[in-house]
């Protein structure tokens, strides 16, 4: 074994030495059976539903805009709570990455009645099931650690306020290699992909859903679907969710295996660009020439108006206009209504605070 190797090695086994002790300094558990890190209290803003976020969607318009003509605000990782203070300035001398994780999100309903229409939740499979985390031990604080709480947060305020546009929330399914952390998890298998469907038609009965199959319809394949329009209307959408697996790869193999354009699926699948399950596409950098292809072609799209906080620390508005200005359907942020950047004041939302709009390319 090579000297170099042997530095390697000890390096690594004095980092995971370090976090452990550090762990233990705050009081901090790395095991499974550890409970969840208490929810971050909301932000101060507004507290209750504002009923005014729909009216730039007002009824007149349900039978003329459908959901690829609108347009509302997404946030980025929505179940994240920042860790107790003293354990993350501990975990940043051992992973500078994690000075990108200084936002707080408030919890989901409370972001709902700011006007938030879309969501990300990041699933792990642990021992303890489908947990929703940002990174294992070290960034695991959440509004919402369950996957089923989560959705029922969604529908108890969807319930609440039947006449809301769609909530679309993008489900990202996660496994990190973290050496350090002690929380095991796990690989996403088929069955985990049928599990998580289960779980979620649990919570949502299939007409609280918009699936596939609704915007199929007809036509031979989903893709055919979207570039034919056949998304559903406003009127048809409101107060329903829509649920988009994140994901790409050997997942979207198992989950279409026996349903190449979702047949039967309660969501929808990331898009490639030659599937026939292509409805949504997430890309990140608004400015990308593909994002305005496939807003032509009638798919739905996420981007961000900001990332790894460069935008919120600097109040650098430029990524954000051209997110708002692409024709993208979520755009997504770290720094939305009611959580601006505490020292620059950098928020996006919608003019006049809307909770939608219609779509500036695509809005007829």
């Amino acid at each position: 074994m090579s000297d170099r190797v042997d530095a390697r090695m000890l390096f690594r086994g004095l980092l995971r030495c370090l976090l452990a002790l550090l762990l233990l300094a705050t009081g901090a558990g790395c095991g499974p059976n550890e409970p969840a890190e208490p929810a971050v209290p909301a932000a101060a803003g507004i507290s209750g539903p504002d009923a005014a976020l729909e009216v730039p969607l007002a009824t007149q318009l349900d039978d003329t805009l459908r959901m690829h003509q609108i347009q509302v605000i997404a946030t980025h990782n929505s179940y994240h709570a920042m860790p107790p203070a003293d354990l993350h300035e501990r975990v940043k001398q051992a992973y500078p990455n994690a000075a990108t994780w200084e936002y707080d999100h408030a919890p989901l309903d409370e972001q709902l009645n700011r006007g938030i229409r879309s969501f990300e939740l990041d699933i792990h499979h642990t021992a303890q099931g489908y947990e929703v985390f940002h990174v294992q031990d070290f960034d695991a604080a959440s509004t919402c650690r369950d996957f089923e709480g989560c959705l029922n947060v969604m529908r108890t305020w969807s319930k609440a306020h039947p006449r809301h546009v769609p909530i679309i929330t993008l489900i990202e399914l996660k496994k990190e290699e973290i050496p350090q952390a002690g929380t095991r998890t796990f690989p996403f298998e088929a069955d985990d992909l049928d599990a998580l469907d289960a779980h979620l038609l649990t919570v949502f009965s299939r007409n609280e859903l918009i699936t596939p199959d609704d915007v199929r319809g007809t036509y031979p394949t989903l893709a055919e679907a979207v570039r034919a329009g056949n998304w559903p209307t406003l009127a048809q959408a409101r107060g329903k969710c829509m649920f988009v697996l994140h994901t790409r790869g050997a997942h979207a193999e198992n989950y279409t295996r026996n349903a190449p354009s979702c047949e039967g699926r309660p969501m929808f699948i990331e898009g490639v660009g030659d599937q026939p399950w292509d409805a949504v596409f997430v890309v990140n950098e608004p400015t990308r020439p593909e994002l305005a292809r496939y807003v032509q072609q009638g798919f739905m799209v996420r981007t961000r108006a900001d990332a790894d906080l460069r935008e919120g620390r600097a109040n650098d508005t430029a990524r954000r206009e051209a997110a708002l200005a692409s024709g993208a359907h979520l755009v997504s942020t770290d720094f939305p209504r009611g959580e601006a950047h505490p020292e620059t004041g950098y928020v996006v939302q919608l003019p006049g605070n809307a909770a939608a709009r219609p779509n500036p390319v695509t809005a007829p």
